[in-house]
């Protein structure tokens, strides 16, 4: 009989055995982790997805109640005079309520009757209040400036159009005269009478004695290429907060903040910039030392970067967005470049004008964007 003697000890795994098992492990986290992030990315364009729609199906509610858009603009009661020209509101007060967002609405159409200095201030701590319908959740920002409170991450779309003065536009500023036609969504007409010869196609103004705040936005005549050929809407990044950054800034930081104190474009058709005009001013704006963050920080604000884009460049465009002037708040006029822009990779997601919502690839041909952009050019684009 042969007997077996256990000596108690007990055989453990080697280093080496370790290190394979570490590295198996490691792979395996290695494969799974980017499919845990397309998962979340995923996730967070659908919820961006849904946003949209909501804003989409706001402008539609407020079309069957008044038979047109919203403008992108409104101005205080008629009554007040101790407002400033460029103290306004924008599109979003009047889709607040149809945003599940009646408190707001209430709380901004008070303080737009009220006729004392810096009452707008008021008006601009109230669209510093969250709206998440107006919020993607893949955009952040990790400044201690941050506009987390009322970041807005989408803007109503003024089209193609850009201003360049003369006969075809309203003069900035000027006896309350402003703005340009645009060819887009909406546009930023005061709800005043304006320019002394009104154009054809220009939203008709209306006089202050009637008692409006705004003048009527687009109806769907005026959409001539149709709404689900019309962009209604883009998404924005917001700014990392700062008032001015007089530096050179990183590529890694201009998609966010926008460069201000630019030259004028002087594009060959106001419509349809081409993409040489859109580089040499590019190439312009990169090298800026004037910076603004606070795109994006106020949704109430009537202006491009806060609630509303454009479509003279293209998505995610290689080159700042930005424009003359110095304005304390993003942007003032139709001066500048506000193409949309967002976190998720290869695109952004635009809303049409019949308030269906299509992620849109960044590599879309220029003029194709810029069609999609204008309601009236007569040219139906395949998306």
């Amino acid at each position: 009989m042969v007997r077996k003697f256990n000596d108690g000890t007990r055989r453990g795994f080697t280093l080496i055995e370790l290190l394979v098992v570490i590295a198996i492990i490691g792979v395996l986290v290695g494969l799974l982790l980017p499919a845990v992030q397309q998962a979340r990315e995923a996730a967070r364009r659908s919820s961006c997805v849904n946003n949209m729609k909501q804003v989409g199906l706001a402008a539609h509610n407020y079309l069957s109640a008044h038979q047109s858009f919203p403008p992108g603009m409104v101005q205080p009661d008629p009554s007040i005079g101790s407002w400033n020209n460029w103290e306004n509101a924008s599109a979003y007060y009047l889709l607040l309520p149809l945003m599940e967002q009646p408190g707001l609405y209430d709380k901004m159409n008070a303080q737009l009757q009220v006729d004392t200095a810096n009452a707008q201030v008021e008006l601009y701590k109230i669209s510093r209040q969250p709206v998440t319908t107006l919020m993607c959740p893949s955009d952040s920002t990790d400044s201690p400036d941050s506009p987390e409170g009322g970041r807005s991450n989408y803007g109503l779309s003024t089209g193609s159009t850009i201003f360049l003065g003369g006969a075809d536009d309203c003069t900035f500023w000027s006896s309350g005269k402003q703005y340009p036609r645009a060819n887009g969504f909406t546009s930023r007409t005061r709800a005043l009478q304006t320019c002394g010869n009104p154009q054809a196609g220009r939203n008709q103004d209306v006089p202050r004695g009637t008692g409006k705040q705004w003048a009527d936005g687009y109806g769907t005549e005026k959409f001539t290429d149709g709404l689900s050929n019309t962009v209604m809407a883009g998404e924005m990044l917001a700014g990392n907060g700062a008032a001015s950054w007089r530096a050179a800034i990183t590529k890694a930081v201009y998609p966010r903040n926008y460069a201000r104190g630019q030259s004028a474009l002087s594009p060959a058709d106001r419509n349809f910039i081409t993409e040489a005009e859109l580089t040499t001013w590019g190439q312009s704006a990169e090298a800026a030392t004037d910076w603004f963050g606070r795109n994006g920080s106020f949704w109430g604000w009537p202006g491009h970067g806060s609630s509303l884009i454009n479509c003279a460049a293209p998505p995610n465009w290689q080159y700042p967005s930005g424009g003359q002037g110095t304005p304390g708040m993003p942007f003032d006029g139709y001066t500048g470049l506000f193409p949309p822009r967002s976190r998720h990779p290869g695109g952004v997601s635009i809303a049409y004008a019949d308030a269906s919502v299509q992620f849109l690839n960044d590599s879309i041909e220029l003029r194709a964007w810029q069609k999609l952009g204008n309601r009236q050019d007569g040219e139906v684009i395949a998306k």
